[in-house]
């Protein structure tokens, strides 16, 4: 048979359980306190979450939450809002007697912790089941004696309460290190007098809110008077604005309409004057234009009556008289050679004009 298997399924079995035998894990948001049961004592450490070294037998581990704690005191239906786990105390509300006599009951929270480091020290001092009691006891102890320096008017002022609540929080650290905690914070959920004071808080409280209603509704009607003022004013101002504007549109209208007219009438001299000095030009040029005509026709005629005086000129006359004579009947002897032929136009020409070879 082989041991192989053998082995790896003995190594299987014996490796968790050696494993479980010398280390514990811690789980999260816990802190471990390891003692030593055969003499050694508690070991002055805080572990951490994760695997720690721890003899099964020879260690004995102690676990403390290290998440914040609460202690509510509240009544029970407020209580139901919150999540009930171990690092949770609910208590009734706090009465408390003012310095003024007057009972009060608070419901408020106080978050505190383990310090860190210190846990060791709860299981050594032997508080890991009561610390939370003793803690429980000592934040009672103090709230009962340093709320009560408030005046049931102070506690009316959320400053006030404030600065008491931060005044109170070192000494209450101060005396939560014997038991090795220490307070985050102090929360003042709901304060609550008797019926009779509470119903005078209201009146009085009415009254006072009625005050500041008159003081408001006084400042309204101050600012409503500033602001009407201001409107008629803003009027009164538009107004003088819109009729400086209109009279100075007015006056530039005016003066644009007399700019206009003046423009207008200059044109209209222009045009005239124009029109008068062309029709002048006109009737020159025409006058000049009838005369250079009436010269050139003379010029003409004198040229056209040089031209028939000369010898040319009865040439072409006769030319001219003799393509427009119109003889209906001409009976002509042809055997005469005296009488010119009528289709001889030359010949005819120069009896007409009386010129011989």
């Amino acid at each position: 048979m082989k041991r192989g298997p053998i082995v790896f399924l003995i190594s299987l079995i014996a490796v968790p359980l050696l494993l479980a035998l010398l280390f514990k894990l811690i789980p999260p948001s816990t802190v471990g306190v390891k003692q030593d049961q055969w003499g050694g004592g508690i070991v002055e450490e805080d572990f951490p979450t994760g695997f720690r070294l721890g003899i099964s037998g020879y260690h004995k581990w102690h676990y403390l939450p290290m998440r914040t704690h609460f202690l509510h005191f509240t009544s029970r239906s407020s209580s139901q809002n919150f999540r009930s786990d171990s690092v949770s105390k609910w208590s009734a509300p706090l009465e408390i007697r003012t310095t003024d006599n007057n009972v009060v009951t608070f419901e408020l929270s106080v978050a505190y912790r383990i310090i860190p480091g210190e846990a060791y020290r709860i299981v050594m001092d032997g508080l890991k089941a009561h610390y939370p009691d003793r803690v429980k006891s000592v934040v009672m102890a103090v709230l009962r004696q340093e709320l009560p320096k408030l005046t049931s008017e102070d506690l009316q002022l959320t400053d006030l309460r404030l600065e008491r609540v931060n005044f109170t929080l070192p000494l209450l650290n101060e005396r939560l290190k014997e038991f090795h905690c220490e307070a985050e914070a102090i929360l003042i959920r709901k304060l609550q007098f008797q019926t009779d004071y509470e119903n005078k808080l209201q009146e009085k409280q009415y009254f006072r809110q009625k005050a500041l209603l008159d003081r408001a509704l006084t400042l309204v009607a101050e600012e409503e008077k500033i602001v009407n003022l201001i409107e008629r004013q803003i009027v009164a101002a538009e107004m003088a604005k819109t009729e400086d504007w209109e009279k100075e549109i007015q006056v530039k209208k005016s003066e644009y309409e007399v700019t206009i007219a003046q423009i207008v009438a200059d044109a209209r001299v222009y045009a005239t004057e124009t029109l008068a000095q062309g029709e002048s030009e006109q009737v020159k040029a025409e006058s000049r234009g009838a005369l250079y005509l009436a010269e050139a026709d003379a010029l003409n005629k004198e040229l056209r009556t040089q031209a028939l005086n000369s010898k040319g000129g009865a040439i072409m006359l006769a030319l001219e008289a003799a393509e427009n004579l119109n003889l209906p009947e001409v009976t002509l002897n042809s055997d005469d050679p005296a009488v010119p032929s009528i289709i001889d136009l030359a010949e005819l020409t120069k009896l007409l004009i009386g010129i011989s070879d």
